[in-house]
């Protein structure tokens, strides 16, 4: 395969953007601002006013608008409807968005101006495009319509309108910029195209074709970015606040703001072979019948450190040690892959028989193997193990764990008692400066120990966001092993407070998830010891919010004591840089 001379968007970029004056592409197209300050030239159908009648000015309130608009017609002697006061009330604030999204790329450092054109027709597109198309590289598109029905229900004019906009439009603007053209195509596509979704015939066809589209196009013009993202449901856009309740009470995760375009530009920041991704979630499936036999899988995965810059924050004794919530993230999600429908809700009996340390021995491929337990329409468990065959045949074993799956996840406990008090305060830095935690950047997530006892301790945590392409092969999914890695660090510290030693982790009895922990945001871990001993500390920990909600529980989780780990904790840093690839 020939290596590909990639270059991110820059100043120079200029990106065409449909469906780009508001909503979520909108967003996206900021986020791209930021990040390459690039210039836009954003399509949409709706007219964007440059001034602004009198009688709206001044006025944000949706109420206050319409009470405004009422005013006019009748000042004017017109009739009208509430249909008529809705339509005018939509054109300003229609307007003021797409003005807001225009200033949002100019303070971000990018460029920006917006044409109103309709992308189903070739003619009014290419009169509105023509002093431009020469100094376009990049395009965005984000358009889309719903007329969601059952198909039973469905006009040929539902269809036409939905598929219309997602296929004929992208074939339009494809005629007038053609890919040859482009250094970047970025499709927003959606899981209902990958997996379909009930009452969205239309629209799944529409996203499916721009998944095939993109896989045509990579192989045609293989030096040109190109990517079908198939989105999971966001908080906004097109998720109204009737269906994001609905979302919610059916435990479906919704893509926010910060995590989807981050997820865009952790995609654009390198040059990607496989043009289709699937970001978010799928949408609930329904009940389908399972197979009563229980399959096994052989998966095997080669680990270097040069796939993986986190690394580089995970060093003991000068050399790079896999996380063990890594390799716990590994068993979750090679089995919710496997399993689509059916969610990561606990994983139980992990061990650790010998971790994997990246160094001048270590083996080049691993064997991912798993067995299924039991299975049903609602819930799925695997036994798994991952191993590497030593230089003489011999098998060893490296990790074991339990994976349950469920269809549907219970809602969000209370944990029975916490304290965020700060009775004891040590600031993570400390810790961190100190060796006592060995971590690099990426894994500094402590911000404070709140208190600490005989009986536990609470820890203020906070982890921003880094690049996916940091992540390497232990991208975020349904888990984040780098926010648990952040939780169970407490055990060390409190280890070392009381017991004046330090450890690495053995085994957990059992650990539950109740939602994904989130980077960005401020989150609790509480540690209570369930027992210790000169080499050996039990506890449980929970993470949860302010309010005390718990985004996860750990039992019984087991690191094993020594003075002699002190040495290494000191040795935090590679011997010698590797090449990242």
């Amino acid at each position: 395969m020939s290596i590909i001379d990639y270059s991110p968007p820059s100043k120079n970029s200029h990106f065409l953007v449909s469906g780009g004056g508001k909503g979520i592409t909108a967003a996206n197209a900021i986020a791209l601002a930021k990040a390459y300050q690039s210039r836009f030239t954003l399509l949409g159908r709706s007219e964007l006013i440059e001034t602004e009648p009198a009688w709206a000015i001044g006025l944000e309130d949706e109420t206050a608008l319409k009470q405004a608009a009422m005013d006019r017609f009748q000042s004017e002697g017109r009739k009208f409807t509430p249909k008529d006061i809705g339509r005018e009330v939509k054109h300003i604030q229609s307007s003021r968005e797409i003005h807001k999204t225009l200033q949002a790329i100019e303070i971000e450092g990018g460029k920006a101006e917006y044409i109103q054109a309709d992308i189903t027709n070739p003619a009014d597109l290419r009169e509105k495009l023509s002093n431009l198309v020469q100094e376009i590289n990049g395009l965005l598109h984000g358009a889309g319509a719903l007329a969601d029905k059952f198909i039973e229900d469905k006009l040929e004019a539902d269809f036409d309108l939905v598929y219309g906009v997602k296929v004929t439009g992208l074939r339009n603007l494809l005629d007038i910029v053609p890919p040859q053209q482009l250094d970047y195509l970025i499709l927003f596509s959606s899981v209902a195209g990958f997996y379909g979704n009930a009452g969205q015939a239309d629209y799944s066809i529409g996203n499916e074709v721009l998944n095939k589209l993109a896989h045509h196009l990579k192989l045609s013009h293989p030096s040109c970015q190109v990517l079908s993202i198939g989105w999971g449901p966001w908080d906004g856009g097109m998720v109204t606040p009737q269906l994001k309740r609905i979302l919610v009470r059916r435990n479906v995760p919704l893509i926010s703001i910060v995590e989807g375009t981050q997820a865009l530009l952790g995609l654009m920041d390198e040059h990607q072979d496989r043009p289709q991704h699937v970001i978010g979630n799928p949408l609930p499936f329904p009940d389908r019948k399972v197979k009563p036999d229980l399959r096994q899988y052989r998966i095997s995965r080669k680990l270097s450190l040069e796939r993986n810059p986190f690394l580089a924050d995970h060093v003991i004794g000068g050399n790079a040690v896999l996380p063990t919530v890594c390799a716990v993230a590994w068993f979750i999600n090679s089995c919710a892959s496997l399993n689509p429908g059916y969610l990561f809700y606990s994983i139980s009996d992990y061990r650790v028989f010998k971790g994997i340390v990246f160094d001048d021995h270590s083996p080049e491929e691993y064997l991912l193997e798993l067995q299924e337990l039991e299975k049903s329409t609602d819930a799925m468990i695997l036994n798994g193990k991952i191993s590497s065959v030593l230089p003489d045949g011999s098998i060893r074993f490296h990790y074991q764990a339990q994976v349950e799956l469920r269809k549907r996840l219970p809602e969000r406990p209370m944990i029975s008692s916490f304290n965020l008090s700060a009775e004891s305060p040590i600031e993570g830095s400390t810790l961190y400066d100190s060796k006592i935690l060995f971590h690099g950047p990426r894994f500094q997530g402590i911000r404070r120990v709140l208190n600490i006892s005989e009986t536990g301790l609470t820890t203020e945590c906070l982890l921003p966001n880094f690049p996916a392409e940091e992540m390497g092969q232990f991208r975020v999914n349904t888990f984040n092993p780098y926010l648990a890695d952040i939780h169970l660090q407490s055990l060390l510290i409190w280890a070392n407070s009381q017991t004046g030693s330090i450890g690495l982790p053995l085994q957990i009895a059992g650990g539950i998830q109740y939602h994904p922990v989130p980077f960005d945001i401020t989150t609790y871990a509480t540690m209570t010891v369930k027992s210790s001993t000169p080499h050996k500390l039990v506890a449980d920990v929970t993470s949860h919010d302010r309010d005390g909600y718990v985004f996860s529980q750990v039992i019984d989780a087991e690191i094993t004591l020594n003075e002699k780990l002190f040495a290494l904790f000191q040795e935090n840093q590679l011997e010698s840089d590797p090449i990242w690839i």
